[in-house]
Parts: C-alpha cells; structure tokens; sequence
C-alpha cells in the first residue's frame, strides 16, 4: 500500500505498519507474560504513561514530517542529544533543583519534552525544520533524562535497554507513517496534536510549580521524650536490669 505525496512522489505505508503491529505485540507478549503482582515493577510500566508517551508521538510525527533533506542531520542530532543528557543529567538535576516542584516530578522532563517537540511541530512546514533541528537537542537530552527517572526496577540492567528499545520503536513507527501520511488532512491532524502537546506541557508543568510539595522531604523521626540523668538510655538500662534479674 502506497499513499501519494504532494510533491508528487509516492511513500511506502507498510513500514510503519509492520513496526506498529510487531512492536505492539512484542510489548503485550512481555506484558502479559508478567504476573500481577509484577505490573507494577514492569520495565515499560513508566514508558508507557501519557508523560513519556505523548512527546515521544510528537517526536515521530515531526520527525517523519520533516523533508527528506533534513532527515539525516535530524537523526544525528537526536543520537548526540540523547548522549548529552546521559552524561549531564547531574547538571540538569543542579539547574532545575531550585525550581519548586521541580524535584518532586520528575524535575519537569515531561512538561518540557511536550513544550519542546509541540513548538515547531505546531509551525508550517515550510518553516518548521529552522525551528526543530535545534530544538531537538533540548528534547533529545530531556526525553533521555526523563526515562533514567521513570526506572521503576531500582537500576536493573534490563530497563534501559527494554526502555529504549520501546521508545524508539515508538518513535520509528509513528515517523514511517507520518511520512508516508502526507495528505492535508494528516498535516492539520499533526499541528492540532501538537497544540495539545503545548498546551499539556503548560497545564502540567503550571500545576507542577504550584503544588505545594516543593521538595523530597525525607519523613521526620521520632523524637525522645525520655528525661532524666540518662536521658536517651533508660529503657536500654531498663532492659538490661530485667535480663540480670531474670538471672
């Protein structure tokens, strides 16, 4: 199946549809392999949340809509953003760690990922590549924080690649078919989702920054309310008595 393209040319649908279908079923094959007590230890369990989920569809659409030129400098700035957010995410953590709510949500990644893919998706394509090449470093480089911080497995050495395995499955299939996707339709479809993306980014990031948990507070202790000349140490020596006694 093959769907024209306005310039005039015409664009396989297929790939995308093979790697939506098989990569689908993949991921519900190691979904329902799980037991139910497991859900929620399940690797792609943070992947696959509206926070991750929807900048990563973003991402595709703008990748698969941009021309055919500026694919290959796309791609490269992609793979170079996401290896800068791995090697700076401390810093990332330092620069948005006095922002409030920063700490407490995932340090804003997901916000910032929909504001960041959202904006030149939402422009003309004619315009459109000058705004989102750059911005795709940013993007790249958050969306690669983002799921260091959604690692539900306590560091296991089967998320990340699990995790990016499915995130770049996301992203592949939704570009293949918006490449080969090049009705008008499909292009206003494109700048309505990525209107949503802009006004998600904001909403969610907005409430982020107005909760009222600013920081991870770790839980106060119990204080002691013992007094005396040992102070601290009387039900020690009190159980010590009554071990002795016992003797």
């Amino acid at each position: 199946m093959r769907i024209a393209s306005p310039s005039g040319g015409s664009l396989p649908l297929w790939p995308g549809l093979v790697l939506a279908i098989g990569g689908g079923a993949v991921i519900l094959l190691s979904f329902l392999l799980k037991s139910p007590g497991e859900y929620v230890d399940w690797p792609l369990a943070s992947v696959l949340t509206a926070e991750r989920l929807l900048p990563l569809l973003g991402l595709g659409i703008l990748i698969g809509q941009l021309p055919r030129k500026a694919l290959a400098p796309a791609v490269v700035l992609l793979l170079a953003s996401i290896a800068l957010g791995f090697v700076f995410r401390e810093k990332f953590y330092e620069l948005m760690a006095p922002v409030p709510g920063a700490a407490a949500n995932m340090f804003l990644s997901g916000p910032m990922a929909c504001l960041l893919i959202g904006f030149p998706l939402v422009l003309p394509r004619g315009i459109r590549p000058w705004l989102a090449l750059p911005l795709l470093v940013p993007a790249g480089a958050v969306l690669a924080i983002a799921g260091l911080l959604g690692d539900v497995t306590l560091h296991a050495r089967s998320y990340l690649p699990s995790a990016l395995a499915a995130e770049i499955w996301i992203v592949t299939g939704m570009a293949f078919l918006a490449a080969a996707l090049q009705q008008a339709w499909a292009m206003i479809g494109a700048r309505i989702f990525a209107s949503w993306l802009i006004a998600i980014g904001f909403l969610y990031g907005g409430a982020h920054l107005a909760s009222k948990q600013n920081g991870l507070v770790p839980p106060l202790f119990p204080t002691s309310v013992e007094t005396g000349e040992f102070a601290g140490f009387e039900t020690v020596l009190q159980q010590l008595d009554h071990a002795g006694e016992a003797k």
